[in-house]
């Protein structure tokens, strides 16, 4: 068989996804944080967008009201991007017209919440920021300190292998290896490692939870306590609920021992814990996206802009542009900025009210869970809210991804509102997997310590409420709510 070129036509469909259009898919996904860097970046490379001042209120909308068409606006046709696909043709743009109104959203249409009450602005506590790392901390110490040149050396070492919870990092095995790797004496690093432990936050530097704990009961003269000597000598005690066992090989009374126990939980087991990297160990307050909320007879949805930027095309670009006297490099330049821009605007307020439309439609499902409580939330998937408001299942999805809602039952993720379906006994109706989980927990609470409910003794109780469900589905929510199994909840005085 010889080789040969051979010529084969083939017709395919494939679905291509432009950068603009990626981009606007991240954009639904955003939460609010992340809108607000995308819009402050968008500012800084597109010279046509510019913040509007807060005096400003031309356009101003009232609280409630964001993002709404004018639909007496009579539709114009915008020449921006025919120009932009045509740079070549000089004619098309010098005769290139721009709609303002249509590129000037924010003024009309596109416009983010009026200034609200201060009392209604997010709390201090929520705009904190704390830029200064763990090592940075600690170094800063170590040089008001008058230590020798060798032990403040060896201590900078130590600080740099420290991990985030702010223990040595390679444990106390690893702490012999490093002091036998190491260009330091012994005695250099052990003098360096406690002047670390002395150090703000107390018990950086600490090999392990025991000596953490140790060093802070130290600093706080209890070293004679019923604390430390559980600390030191039962540590390993400290989880049992069986506390006249705990308290007979401690040789104290029960009374002491919960008084000891109370003490140790008010110490910081992870002294690195303020410096995480991790924005929600570090800071776990979260700012809603979303509120829903009563107001008289009615439930109502708003988009939380406070502190977003208000967009506005630049004056200045808008004069030079329309006054002429711009090359040709230079008009086509401003006008695939404006493409940017409106195309900035228009997805802006995409999102905006595809959130809203969820939201909307979240409340319409589930507005005995906001009336009533958690108990009566409902079964949901994605495919419910995408059926109602005509979008797909992924579109939602995206909505609902890293976003939180403020409603009278707490702070709240949007996925939190859909659940699995469970059903009912014979007349009973379906419930939620969520529902199932907050009764589960109530009965739990509400148990005797000292005989609490077994696994199979939920189900029986559940039964009884008219929802059918197997033991080991009880075993796996329990476990989603981080409760331990009977036999370790059980206190014996």
């Amino acid at each position: 068989m010889f080789p040969s070129l051979q010529h084969n036509l083939k017709i395919t469909t494939q679905l291509r996804m432009t950068p603009q259009l990626q981009q606007a898919v991240k954009l639904l996904q955003y939460n609010r944080a992340e809108l607000v860097e995308f819009i402050n970046s968008e500012m800084l490379e597109n010279p046509t967008l510019e913040e509007k001042p807060v005096d400003d209120s031309a356009g101003e909308l009232t609280e409630g009201q964001t993002y709404t068409q004018n639909s007496d606006a009579k539709p114009v046709h915008s020449a921006t991007a025919q120009s932009a696909e045509q740079p070549s043709d000089s004619d098309a743009v010098q005769s290139t017209q721009i709609d303002w109104n249509r590129v000037d959203l924010n003024d009309t249409t596109h416009r983010f919440q009026g200034v609200r009450p201060a009392d209604d602005l997010p709390g201090y506590d929520q705009t904190l920021s704390r830029t200064e790392t763990l090592t940075e901390h600690l170094i800063w110490q170590l040089r008001m300190l008058r230590l020798d040149d060798q032990v403040l050396k060896a201590a900078f070492e130590l600080v740099h292998n420290l991990d985030e919870k702010g223990w040595f990092s390679e444990g106390v095995d690893g702490w012999h290896h490093f002091v036998a790797q190491s260009d330091f004496d012994a005695s250099i690093l052990e003098r360096a490692r406690h002047e670390l432990l002395e150090l703000d936050p107390v018990g950086v530097g600490a090999l392990d939870l025991k000596e953490c704990l140790l060093v802070q009961l130290r600093s706080l003269n209890l070293e004679n306590s019923h604390a430390y000597t559980l600390v030191d000598d039962h540590l390993e005690l400290l989880g049992s609920l069986d506390l006249r066992h705990v308290s007979k090989s401690v040789g104290i009374s029960v009374e002491e021992l919960d008084e000891a126990k109370a003490m140790i939980s008010a110490l910081e087991p992870r002294p690195g814990r303020a410096f995480m990297s991790d924005d929600l160990e570090r800071n776990p307050f979260v700012t809603p996206d979303v509120r829903i909320y009563k107001e008289g007879d009615e439930w109502v949805v708003y988009l939380n802009e406070d502190g977003m930027p208000r967009l506005r095309v630049s004056r200045f670009y808008q004069k030079a542009y329309e006054q002429g006297g711009l090359t040709k490099e230079e008009r086509e330049y401003v006008v695939e900025r404006l493409r940017r821009a409106e195309w900035v605007t228009k997805c802006i307020f995409q999102r905006q009210t595809t959130i809203r439309r969820v939201c909307e439609s979240i409340l319409r499902f589930q507005r005995d869970f906001f009336e009533r409580g958690a108990k009566y939330l409902k079964p949901l998937v994605l495919r419910d809210v995408a059926e109602d408001i005509g979008a797909h299942e992924s579109t939602v999805s995206r909505v609902t991804s890293n976003k939180y809602a403020e409603t009278p039952q707490g702070l709240l993720p949007l996925k939190y509102f859909f659940s699995a379906r469970l059903a009912g006994s014979s007349g009973s109706s379906d419930v939620s997997a969520e529902a199932v989980r907050q009764r589960i927990s109530g009965m739990i609470k509400t148990e005797d310590v000292s005989k609490p409910f077994s696994d199979a003794q939920i189900v029986k109780l559940l039964k009884s409420e008219g929802i059918e469900i197997a033991r080991r589905t009880v075993a796996k929510y329990r476990e989603q709510l981080l409760i331990p199994a009977a036999g370790k909840r059980r206190i014996r005085r």
